[in-house]
């Protein structure tokens, strides 16, 4: 059984498929929460950011990029794009994807 994010859960799920992404209102800033609290930390903190994807022929996806991660200039809504180093990792019937960054093709 595997566990955790894997570069070969990315490829196994979504293959060759080039994403475009979706821009819409800008890439999402996700801030860190206090899991005792279950409430965002005080000071704000970003945790990540999110994107998302549209994969033709599979769907939309969200995309957990690094808190630093800036889109690049030029990027356009519905843009085809590159992740960098992508992986994901399937708990239940839900899949996650994480990457370092995208890029356009």
């Amino acid at each position: 059984m595997k566990s955790g994010y894997m570069p070969q859960t990315y490829t196994e799920q979504f293959g060759n498929v080039i994403p475009r992404v979706l821009i819409g209102s800008g890439i999402e800033v996700r801030v860190k929460f206090d899991r005792e609290t279950n409430r965002p930390v005080e000071t704000g903190e970003i945790d990540s950011k999110r994107a998302w994807l549209y994969f033709p022929g599979l769907g939309v996806q969200s995309v957990k990029l690094p808190a630093d991660f800036e889109l690049p200039k030029g990027v356009e809504d519905l843009a085809e794009v590159e992740l960098e180093l992508p992986e994901a990792c399937i708990v239940g019937r839900e899949i996650y994807v994480r990457a370092k960054g995208l890029k356009t093709r």
